[in-house]
Order: C-alpha cells, then sequence, then structure tokens
C-alpha cells in the first residue's frame, strides 16, 4: 500500500515517469529493455518517446487537455487526457489499481494509427533511469 500511495503523490505532482514494463502488440506481451522507450509527464506537457509507444523514433512533446483524475470505490485511480503535438493527437489514459502499487497501466489512443497498452511502474522524474533523446517536436 506504501508504494501505490507514493504513486498517487508522484501522479498528482504531473512530473512523473513511465518506462515501459511490458507492452501488449497484436494481442501478445513483450518485454521492454530499453529505457528510452517511456511517457514522461512534465506539468503540462507529456513525452512520448519510443517505437513502442509513439510509433516513431521522435521524442514527441504534447499539450494536455481535459485533464480528468478519478478514483473508485475500491481506491483505484484513473487519469485521463487529450495529448496533441506535431505528430501524434491521442488520448492518454493511466489506470493505477491500489492491489498494484506503483505500477500502472497505460493505454494510448490516437486519432491515426494504432491503440497502444503497456504497463511501468511510476516513478519521480527527477529519479527516473529514463533515456531521453535530445531535441523534441
Amino acid at each position: 500500500l506504501a508504494a501505490f500511495e507514493k504513486a498517487l503523490v508522484t501522479i498528482e505532482s504531473k512530473d512523473f515517469v513511465i518506462i515501459v514494463g511490458t507492452y501488449q502488440t497484436e494481442g501478445i506481451f513483450s518485454d521492454n529493455t530499453d529505457n528510452a522507450n517511456f511517457l514522461a509527464f512534465e506539468k503540462d506537457h507529456i513525452i512520448l518517446q519510443g517505437a513502442i509507444i509513439a510509433d516513431n523514433n521522435n521524442t514527441n512533446k504534447l499539450t494536455v487537455s481535459d485533464y480528468n483524475q478519478t478514483t473508485d470505490k475500491k481506491g483505484n485511480v484513473r487519469i485521463s487526457c487529450q495529448a496533441k503535438g506535431l505528430l501524434i493527437n491521442a488520448r492518454v489514459e493511466i489506470s493505477l489499481k491500489k492491489t498494484a502499487g506503483n505500477l500502472a497501466d497505460v493505454i494510448i489512443t490516437p486519432t491515426k494509427g494504432e491503440v497502444k497498452r503497456f504497463t511501468g511502474e511510476i516513478v519521480p522524474r527527477a529519479q527516473s533511469k529514463y533515456f531521453r533523446r535530445p531535441g523534441e517536436i
């Protein structure tokens, strides 16, 4: 429960990274070992990097709108928002189950392309070991 509560505080700071742990492609789950595949939340922006989640190899900086956070009766937290950038326009959903500690389920539904599903640990951006490529679009 302590890991969940820490993850919740981290999410509410809107300053965190989720490195892809496992991801789903064509119904099959695979493990990711590349720390350059991640979603980062930076206040009013989301950074999507890596072909697994962005369908390109750019560092995509997206502006966040329609941010919404809800908690169900069991204490599970769901965040949804719209994210729009130069190459990507998508709905982003992050689910945090009370029983899963700091592990989040993420669904990215772009207006064009395939839905991306992955899980990963929520870590404060300052503590994350993610690899952010220089330059962003």
